[in-house]
């Protein structure tokens, strides 16, 4: 069970947040949420928080977890390690929550992962599929395949397609970096013809990409951690004549891509989670009902879809084990699978999820369709 921590960068918190929190076995179950409710990637942020609401409030409706009631406590993390690092603070020294969804995105999750560790509190990521999310604790889980998995996989089609020279504009994020060094270890530091690093919001890429005219490259990897970012380079790169294919990481998927982009981010793929369940009744009744409560997901409803079952998820075990953090996590490592809206899934030594599959999603006509499915093993 038990894994390497990633770098304690944060060791003051660290401190800080020694003591596990306490649950006095009376009165509401406090369960906290982070995640990118404003910024560029407050798309998945909205729908993380909906899909998470909906099973709190299905819960609660039905009399709660052995009799009490969840809490539910909602922090903005604005998609930065900054400001989850604070609300992980706050959640589990003041809130005194029993465990977390989130963070969403990567940067989140890997800020909040050293203070969770000190104090005992379970997280469950629904959202962060960076490879460094693997090593970041022994009390980090995530129900999303990790990007060491995505990135071989477009590795793969790249190369199945004879697509072998690529060009690769980075978003300075941990969600973008780790997807970017999984694609270049898979595919070699050869096949990289041109690698350029940003700072996080740039908008403006005009001058990079005036320098792949006439560079000699078979595909374009936009490679953001957010939709708005993703659209610009998509946009930019079209609008300098370059007809190659693009492809990117899972944070482009969002119905606002082809509002912002348009004809530019027609053909473009990439891989990611499954779109629907294992189970098509159950992620469709799921997603009827998400729809009729706050409207088509604004990113994918696969992110929403992860957010409700971790809700799901840690009310189960709680039921069963209890409050404390340890045991939490215990059960964590040791469940034999949950029947979850994305699919029956369990977790691994590292708490990476076992169980969900990845797929291959095209834009066609303005929306992300299913290419082909990828198994992983």
């Amino acid at each position: 069970m038990k894994r390497l921590l990633a770098p304690l960068f944060a060791l003051g918190i660290l401190l800080s947040a020694c003591s596990p929190t306490a649950d006095n076995g009376t009165g509401p179950i406090k369960i906290g949420f982070i995640g990118p409710l404003t910024g560029d990637a407050n798309t998945y942020g909205s729908d993380t928080y909906n899909g998470a609401q909906m099973k709190v409030d299905e819960i609660n409706e039905a009399g709660g977890i052995n009799g009490r009631l969840i809490e539910f406590i909602v922090e903005d993390a604005r998609c930065t390690g900054t400001d989850a690092a604070s609300a992980a603070q706050k959640l589990i020294n003041i809130d005194k929550v029993v465990a977390i969804n989130g963070g969403q995105c990567s940067g989140e999750t890997l800020a909040v992962a050293p203070i969770a560790e000190s104090a005992k509190v379970p997280i469950i990521s629904g959202g962060s599929t960076s490879p460094d999310v693997t090593t970041a604790g022994d009390f980090v889980f995530r129900n999303i395949p990790s990007d060491a998995l995505a990135a071989g996989a477009t590795a793969s089609y790249l190369q199945e397609n004879g697509l072998t020279a690529i060009a690769l504009i980075t978003e300075n994020t941990d969600f973008a970096i780790g997807f970017r060094n999984s694609l270049i270890e898979n595919m070699g530091e050869d096949s990289v013809v041109f690698n350029e690093l940003v700072e996080p919001g740039t908008k403006d890429f005009r001058t990079l990409l005036t320098r792949l005219q006439d560079a000699e490259f078979d595909a374009f990897i936009a490679n953001g951690q957010s939709v708005a970012v993703e659209a610009a380079m998509a946009m930019q790169f079209r609008e300098l004549g370059l007809d190659h294919p693009i492809f990117s990481n899972n944070a482009v998927v969002s119905a606002s891509l082809s509002e912002i982009a348009g004809e530019a981010v027609e053909g473009l793929k990439v891989v990611m989670p499954p779109s629907e369940g294992a189970d098509a009744n159950k992620f469709d009744t799921f997603a009827a009902e998400f729809t009729a409560l706050h409207g088509p997901a604004a990113s994918s409803m696969t992110y929403a879809a992860n957010s409700y079952d971790i809700m799901g998820l840690l009310a189960k075990a709680i039921a069963e084990v209890g409050t404390d953090g340890i045991a939490i996590r215990d059960y964590l490592y040791g469940l034999d699978g949950y029947d979850g809206t994305v699919g029956r899934f369990s977790f691994d030594q590292n708490g990476d999820v076992v169980g969900i599959a990845l797929e291959l999603q095209e834009v066609q006509d303005g929306v992300f369709v299913k290419v082909s499915d990828i198994a992983v093993e």
